[in-house]
């Protein structure tokens, strides 16, 4: 009577049976001695297992949930089939023995127990709570969740042990060979797995019991793996699909009678699937991330309504970056469940490089993720030109954000890798993006097309162009290192490069002031301003204004012009285009190169006339208002008339006529008196000078003299208006007076009327 009130004695129970020849091992809690079957434990658990393959006699288990007693009940149902006390005091002990044990099958025991069945439905959440955390690793020594209650456990040898240089394992037995060893680590990883599967079969089960209103995603229920997390979410969405208004509208009244009836829930936090599934996502972010960021980030999640105000929040840039493509991976199930229309700047960079590991470039969910958040993320927008391990973005994308200004930056920092590109891929970036795409937005223009780094394009495509005419066995001498990446090979695609290259110089000619000498501006960080520097020395229309002798001008710097990758040919075409678009430089620039070309050229000896026509021809000088250019020009002619003249020149009627016709297609009357006083300027040029000076005054008197005729005109025709009107006003007054006289005698008739009317009625 007295053992069925307090239970039954365990003072005197027998100790668990060790069969013959079995190795026994004393278990150490608290003090207190058991000795086990060491053998017969080890087929049921991984820690035993472990135990089996070594020498101890002994191991402690420090603080054993439940003391020396649990442990005996536990070494009873394992050993001697005696039957489990799965009670109210005891569940949760025997749960974390489950897993300090490595022991699956006492976890299925105490899922299968007549307690377990008979749960409440918030009991089960308590304990879905409790056992979540299990479910994080595959191992308990790899959880950081399991890691205190790990912490007891015995400092053992794992069961290859170590290997000597001899091939043998020590802290061993003797007996144990590598043979054998390699078969116990397999059973151990047996069991892991085995434990983390049958751990993760009961949390879904005791969260698929759980009533509607009970089953409340928030911390509580984060603390689970990814795979225990998504299906929990799976739940909850299953569990949304099923449910009716009824059901719905009755929640309220039931949780209400369970708080009455039951324990009231400890969740104090409720998400929906989005902010659930970032949870999770976080938490694996947190425990993968480097041990002091891992830190700061732990006690960042301290508390549940912290964890709470946590989650409404974005992720931390440098846990953003910090995170590896082996974790990232592994959200796959949770992507489905995020929301990206609220997603925060950088959760969109992760989700971007998650979705590309799983679905590639292809990805559709990724694009239009980049393009909702490219505008306020700087981590997605790095995407594209510094992924940092990841995957990058598509540099295809970009055209999709083209209109926010740090497009051009991703885009510029791309192209900024062209020497490590395919020519294939290169082409088809310039060709279907820059070109087809950011061309009509100012913003490229201002930092792309300003940058250094489209002369060095430039550059490379002519270049591969010279590389692809080249016969064979005869190399084209080059200056330096040559311009085109030397994996950029093939005919075809060389000539692709070339034919693109000059595509380039056509749309950024005038950005690039011609392909001339200058200090290229900062694109990237500063205001996208070219600034003058001393690669270009400009001839002032004042300098030495009295010369007789013509000035040779210095060319100072390098460009491609004089590597002789762009050329005059290639010039024409722009040439044309800037005589019917005249609101562009692209004339003054062209002007600048022929004569820089000129110059360059020059070496003791002037170009020869037909080709020097030829050239200014093209430069079309009659719409040039630059003095600089126009001295320039004028010091060059000079130059070459004399050389013309010399005694032995190659003097010619055609010839002296040409060169006078290039001395009047410039404007003169833009410099002053003293730079003509040369014996190499002809007489009839300065002659022409004072006519065209003296035009101006003679046009003005003519326009004078019309504007006074029109005047005359315009006077006459006042005075005939003013004749007409005077004749109106004398009919007007004529008119006037009559009627005044016809208004007194009316007057008098009436007064005479109302006067014999008078003399009526007497």
């Amino acid at each position: 009577m007295f053992s069925f009130i307090f239970g039954a004695s365990t003072e005197g129970r027998s100790p668990p049976t060790i069969q013959e020849g079995h190795k026994a091992v004393e278990v150490v809690i608290d003090g207190e001695r058991l000795k086990v079957d060491v053998d017969v434990l080890a087929e049921v658990s991984g820690l035993f297992l472990q135990v089996q393959s070594t020498d101890q006699k002994e191991c402690p288990l420090l603080d054993f949930p439940g003391g020396l007693e649990r442990f005996r009940d536990i070494v009873g149902f394992l050993v001697d089939h005696e039957p489990l006390a799965v009670t109210e005091e005891t569940v949760l002990d025997l749960m974390e023995a489950t897993w300090l044990l490595e022991c699956p099958r006492l976890l299925e025991d105490v899922m299968e127990s007549a307690y377990a069945k008979s749960l409440s439905s918030r009991r089960r959440a308590e304990i879905l709570e409790h056992i979540l955390p299990y479910t994080a690793a595959s191992s308990p020594a790899d959880s950081e969740h399991a890691a205190e209650l790990l912490a007891s456990m015995p400092n053992e040898t794992d069961v290859l042990g170590n290997w000597t240089e001899h091939g043998m394992v020590s802290s061993m037995s003797p007996s144990v060979t590598p043979a054998l060893a390699c078969g116990q680590f397999l059973r151990l990883f047996h069991f892991e797995t085995l434990m983390w599967q049958t751990t993760e079969r009961a949390a879904i089960r005791l969260a698929s019991e759980l009533d509607s209103g009970d089953f409340i995603l928030g911390p509580r229920l984060a603390t689970g793996s990814l795979r225990v997390c998504a299906e929990l979410l799976r739940l909850q969405r299953l569990r949304e699909e099923e449910s009716g208004f009824v059901t719905t509208a009755m929640q309220p009244v039931s949780a209400l009678w369970k708080n009455l009836m039951d324990k009231p829930l400890r969740a104090k936090v409720s998400w929906d699937s989005h902010l659930f599934a970032l949870r999770c996502m976080r938490r694996r972010l947190a425990a993968a991330a480097p041990p002091s960021m891992a830190a700061r980030t732990s006690a960042e999640m301290a508390g549940e309504l912290k964890e709470d105000e946590q989650a409404h929040t974005d992720l931390p840039t440098e846990l953003c970056e910090a995170a590896q493509d082996s974790t990232l991976i592994c959200f796959v199930e949770l992507v489905a469940f995020v929301d990206v229309e609220r997603l925060y700047p950088n959760w969109s960079a992760l989700l971007i490089r998650t979705l590309l590991l799983l679905e590639g470039p292809e990805s559709g969910l990724a694009r239009k993720v980049f393009k909702a958040t490219f505008a306020q993320s700087l981590l997605v927008q790095r995407l594209a030109w510094c992924p940092a391990g990841a995957p990058a973005v598509p540099a295809a994308w970009l055209a999709d954000v083209v209109a926010h200004p740090d497009s051009s930056k991703a885009l510029l920092r791309v192209l900024a890798g062209y020497r490590s590109m395919e020519a294939e891929e290169f082409c088809d970036l310039v060709e279907h993006v820059l070109l087809a795409q950011f061309l009509s937005w100012d913003h490229c223009n201002h930092m792309i097309l300003q940058s250094e780094l489209v002369n060095e394009l430039v550059g490379a495509c002519l270049d591969a162009g010279r590389k692809a005419a080249a016969l064979p066995g005869h190399a084209i001498p080059s200056l330096g290192e040559r311009r085109c990446p030397a994996h950029w090979a093939g005919q075809h695609v060389l000539w692709r490069l070339e034919h693109l290259g000059r595509r380039l110089f056509d749309v950024s000619f005038v950005f690039q002031e011609g392909f001339l000498p200058h200090s290229w501006p900062d694109c990237l960080e500063g205001d996208g301003r070219a600034m003058p520097g001393p690669l270009l020395r400009v001839m002032a229309a004042e300098d030495d204004v009295c010369c007789p002798q013509p000035q040779v001008v210095e060319v100072q710097g390098t460009c491609l012009w004089d590597e002789g990758l762009l050329t005059i040919p290639l010039l024409r075409p722009t040439m044309m285009e800037g005589r019917s678009v005249t609101e562009k430089p692209i004339l003054h620039y062209g002007r600048q190169v022929i004569m820089r070309h000129l110059w360059y050229k020059h070496s003791g000896t002037y170009c020869d006339v037909p080709k020097l026509k030829s050239l200014w021809d093209l430069a079309c000088w009659s719409l040039c208002e630059d003095a600089g250019l126009i001295r320039q020009a004028l010091e060059y002619l000079k130059g070459t008339y004399r050389e013309l003249c010399r005694p032995q020149g190659s003097w010619t009627a055609d010839s002296e006529e040409a060169i006078f016709q290039m001395f009047l297609a410039i404007d003169l009357s833009v410099l002053p008196m003293q730079a003509l006083q040369s014996p190499w300027v002809p007489v009839q040029v300065q002659t022409v000078r004072l006519f065209v000076q003296q035009k101006p005054a003679d046009q003005f008197h003519e326009e004078l003299q019309q504007e006074f005729g029109r005047a005359t005109e315009h006077l006459k025709s006042i005075d005939l208006q003013c004749a007409k009107l005077s004749e109106k006003l004398n009919v007007v007054e004529q008119r006037t007076v009559m009627n005044k006289s016809q208004i007194s005698e009316s007057s008098i008739a009436l007064e005479e009327h109302q006067r014999r009317k008078r003399e009526a009625s007497k």
